[in-house]
């Protein structure tokens, strides 16, 4: 049976002027003369040099990674943890027996045999690769670096292509009268004359995110959101686009495209699906599942242990400016509304774009950030978690310290 159309309710009155055939009223173009970049820039080189700066550090780590070859070390380290465990621990099992000590003393071998075995067989080929071969490996980086650049502009340059490949289409014209006017409005009071593409993603999921030059809404998102939530989701991703931050995500992601590749194919073979998909693609079987894995899990490393939170550190602070440029033009209440009802659907369709999806501060501190601060809220707030300080070292060492003088009892 065929679900019923979404009630937009009449077309705006105002908001949408005429324009002639052929052209769209999502379509404003900026100095550069190229669709979908925004007005601050005058050429697109600009633009994606400005774009590769909010995430250049990040994109290094990620050319590092991918163009190295340092999941063999990653491989190395795990061989020699298996190796070293089972040769420690069967000299230790061995000594257990002789002396009488036990069995803990093969399980203490087979864990330090491990750890040993893991860090020579890392360093063993980082050396390798680093010392022994460095130029090698410095034009490895190099052609990784070039290759990059080379996808980056390509995708930009097709990206709607790209997007329809996906699956993704145009607004039709009823979501063009619905959307339009919301996105009109926030972009004068956002002071931008310049305006991004739009795509729909057929799915009930309500979500919302941007590419270089289109912002990507979901026709679950212009449902489920009212008028004035769709406004302020529409701001925080106009935002994004306005300060290139999909344009340095992109280039980390084509710095370290040999990794994402790899851990996608992996991921697909292992069955694992978005929480956009309702059934799997390839149902999964055991023999697949371990291809998959066994493909996927040095990657798995590199991306979740290291690039996802080397960007975090960056993007986070990124997506709290972008909540709060919607704040700042009168929509705090309307994205933290939004907020709440889109936070149990944040994820990717790959496996690359749900670590991505992580980077992105908990959705509590982001609703936290937008309300207005009220009194005796200082009794309340809680620190951040993270490691101790050189004081609380200090009170700690003079605590055991004390504890071991005193015989237990703290002087």
């Amino acid at each position: 049976m065929q679900s019923a159309a979404p009630d937009y309710g009449p077309p705006p009155a105002t908001g949408v002027e005429p324009v002639e055939p052929g052209h769209s009223v999502l379509i404003a173009i900026g100095n550069s003369g190229i669709d979908g970049v925004p007005d601050s820039y005058n050429d697109g080189t600009q633009w994606l040099r400005n774009g590769f700066k909010r995430h250049s550090d990040n994109a290094f780590v990620a050319l590092i990674l991918a163009w190295t070859g340092v999941w063999i070390a990653i491989w190395a380290a795990a061989i020699g943890l298996v190796l070293g465990a089972l040769i420690a621990g069967g000299v230790g099992t061995g000594f257990a027996y002789q002396f009488g000590v036990g069995q803990a003393a093969g399980v203490v071998g087979a864990i330090l045999g491990g750890l040993l075995g893991m860090l020579y067989g890392a360093i063993a080929v980082l050396k390798y690769l680093f010392q022994h071969h460095l130029l090698q490996t410095f034009l490895s980086v190099v052609s990784g670096a070039v290759i990059a650049l080379v996808i980056v502009i390509v995708i930009a340059a097709y990206e709607r292509l790209g997007l329809h490949l996906r699956g993704y289409r145009r607004l039709s014209r009823m979501e063009v009268q619905h959307i339009a006017p919301l996105v009109k409005d926030v972009a004068e009071r956002m002071d931008l004359p310049a305006l991004p593409r739009f795509a729909m993603a057929d799915t009930l999921v309500p979500n919302a995110w941007t590419h270089m030059r289109t912002v990507v809404l979901t026709t679950g998102l212009v449902q489920t959101l009212s008028v004035n939530e769709l406004r302020a989701v529409i701001a925080h991703e106009l935002e994004h686009w306005r300060m290139g931050d999909a344009v340095g995500l992109r280039f980390v992601w084509a710095a370290a495209w040999p990794v994402a590749l790899t851990y996608n194919l992996g991921m697909l073979l292992a069955g694992n699906r978005s929480r956009e998909s309702t059934q799997l693609r390839w149902p999964p079987s055991g023999v697949r599942v371990i291809l998959g894995w066994l493909l996927a899990w040095p990657m798995w490393v590199i991306i979740k242990l290291i690039i996802t939170p080397v960007v975090a550190s960056e993007q986070r602070q990124y997506e709290y400016d972008a909540d709060a440029a919607a704040a700042t033009i009168g929509y705090a209440a309307d994205l933290s509304s939004a907020l709440s009802k889109l936070v149990a659907f944040e994820g990717g369709r790959t496996g690359w774009e749900r670590a991505m999806a992580a980077t992105h501060p908990p959705t509590e501190l982001r609703i936290e950030k937008l309300k207005p601060r009220q009194p005796g809220d200082e009794q309340y707030q809680e620190d951040d978690l993270r490691g101790p300080t050189g004081a609380e070292w200090k009170r700690l060492l003079t605590f055991f310290r004390s504890r071991s003088v005193g015989g237990g009892q703290v002087t």
